[in-house]
């Protein structure tokens, strides 16, 4: 019949003959006490080399220095747990990477002392450490790749809108002598006269393409290029382009009302003419023909960004072009000249800065366009 062991001595067994995690116990001041076999396989350490010893000789030298032991004892005590993955150190001094455990005991209530079990997870950190660094390596790769696809397409869009420049100005010109002809031998009928505007009207919109090719090439330079330290004031920048927009002839006049609560803005100043151009222009061309043109133009401060609002009461966006919004070359009205590109600029530049875009639209009743920069003054 085999000998009776009490629970408790069943349970010391048990954990004493773990070898895989170091486990002892300490007093209140974090002095081993008990320890288990698994402390000599995983530190290195003799039971009269450990017992009776302060626990911080377990911690990197750096550690110690901080005085680390103990933080982590007033940490298990004040949450019930302290718990954690970090580097510990073996007799030797070589260290290894280790899940702990620290968790202070009691009895009848009272703060008796910590149990702590540490374990060797030196191998899998490696594994996960050979896998983010293979991971870097073809994010690297991937980012060279693109860098590489980038530069050909700007390769691409300088020759496209170099190249056809030309041509296309020389079918510009073929097509005024040809209309001086037509009119000279008196066979410029509305019928052919037609024909000659449609080829016009086409080689207008090839420039106008050639010219927001050109754009976009300057635009990817720019983003390039380190942000700019330019303070700009938001007030003095409206007022310089309200003085070059020209409003189409066919549309009403827009009555603008501004509320600058933050007028000073750390960004580059081309690049936010051009986003604040955008805008306000778009405004003016997607005007109601129903009602008067009202458009409000305000900043303010909200947590780390100055939020550049532009609201209108214009023609409005339906639910799904706003899903298109900021396509290149996407149109959504015909009866006001463009090619598109301008919000997917202002996008562009704004994300590239560390800002964001944001709209609300409503078809016939308006929109408004909250732009989002970086407040860093």
């Amino acid at each position: 019949m085999h000998q009776q062991h009490t629970p408790d001595k069943i349970n010391s067994y048990f954990i004493e003959q773990i070898k895989d995690y170091a486990i002892f116990a300490m007093d209140t001041e974090g002095i081993i006490t008990t320890w288990n076999k698994g402390v000599e396989q995983l530190k290195g350490y003799k039971e009269n080399e450990f017992v009776g010893e302060f626990y911080g000789m377990l911690f990197p030298d750096e550690y110690q220095q901080a005085d680390m032991p103990k933080v982590e004892l007033k940490s298990a005590l004040e949450d019930g747990l302290y718990e954690t993955k970090d580097w510990r150190m073996r007799k030797d001094g070589s260290l290894f990477w280790a899940t702990i455990k620290l968790t202070p005991i009691y009895e009848n209530e009272k703060h008796i002392g910590f149990t702590k079990i540490t374990g060797d997870i030196t191998e899998q950190k490696e594994l996960q450490d050979k896998l983010a660094e293979r991971q870097q390596s073809v994010l690297e790769l991937k980012n060279t790749e693109l860098e590489r696809i980038n530069l050909d397409l700007d390769t691409f869009i300088y020759t496209a809108s170099h190249d056809l420049h030309s041509p296309i100005l020389n079918i510009e010109g073929l097509m005024s002598i040809l209309k001086n002809e037509l009119e000279a031998a008196d066979a410029l009928n509305s019928a052919t006269e037609e024909i000659v505007q449609h080829v016009v009207d086409s080689v207008n919109r090839f420039k106008r393409t050639i010219a927001d090719l050109t754009e976009i090439n300057r635009m990817q330079k720019g983003l390039s290029e380190n942000p700019s330290d330019e303070v700009i004031t938001i007030k003095e920048v409206y007022e310089e382009i309200m003085a070059d927009l020209h409003k189409p002839a066919n549309l009403k006049d827009c009555f603008i009302h501004t509320d600058f609560q933050v007028n000073i803005l750390k960004f580059s100043r081309k690049n936010f003419r051009s986003i604040l151009y955008n805008l306000l222009s778009n405004a003016i061309k997607f005007q109601s023909p129903d009602r008067e043109c009202i458009i409000t133009l305000s900043s303010r401060l909200e947590e780390h960004y100055v939020v550049l609002s532009i609201r209108d009461n214009g023609m409005g966006i339906n639910g799904r072009q706003q899903k298109e919004l900021y396509t290149m070359f996407k149109r959504f009205h015909s009866h006001a000249e463009g090619t598109g590109i301008g919000l997917y600029m202002v996008k562009r530049i704004l994300e590239n800065a560390g800002g964001k875009i944001e709209v609300e639209s409503e078809e016939d009743k308006g929109t408004e366009f909250r732009l989002y920069f970086p407040a860093e003054v």
